[in-house]
């Protein structure tokens, strides 16, 4: 991950809008795109759903498509993101980790995103913090 910034602007009600951008490579696209589609496979397969299962399966589900069409594109791409979608990858990607250090066996293309999903952990969940902060930092009282 290179370039991570927070990028707050006024939004037309005049409340601030938050947003994560930071550009990645094909082998992090790959692996988050795996990663997330795995876990949202495993996640929601035979799961009996509440509405807040069937809202969080819609985000994993729109993360992991975004995440593929970045997928089909070769180089750095630049990606942009709301909090709860950054924090849904963040989870997503810490979860694949863990799963698949604990298991007895993993799958050759688990293991293959395996190193750039752990690498992408501790600079994705400092990019959480920032926009979990800013997203949570009243805005600055407005000139007269």
């Amino acid at each position: 991950m290179e370039h991570a910034h927070i990028d707050i602007t006024p939004g037309l009600d005049g409340e601030a809008v938050v947003l994560a951008v930071f550009d990645l490579g094909e082998e992090e696209i790959a692996a988050s795109a795996h990663a997330v589609q795995i876990i949202t496979t495993e996640r929601f397969r035979n799961a009996e759903m509440t509405t807040d299962d069937v809202l969080e399966f819609r985000e994993m589900t729109a993360l992991a498509d975004e995440l593929g069409d970045h997928q089909r594109q070769q180089g750095m791409r630049t990606l942009v993101m709301r909090p709860s979608r950054l924090n849904a990858w963040r989870h997503a990607l810490t979860h694949f980790v863990e799963s698949r250090d604990e298991a007895e066996w993993a799958r050759e293309d688990d293991r293959k995103a395996l190193p750039s999903a752990r690498a992408l952990l501790w600079p994705l969940a400092d990019l959480c913090a920032d926009a979990m902060r800013a997203a949570l930092t009243p805005p600055a009282p407005k000139p007269f």
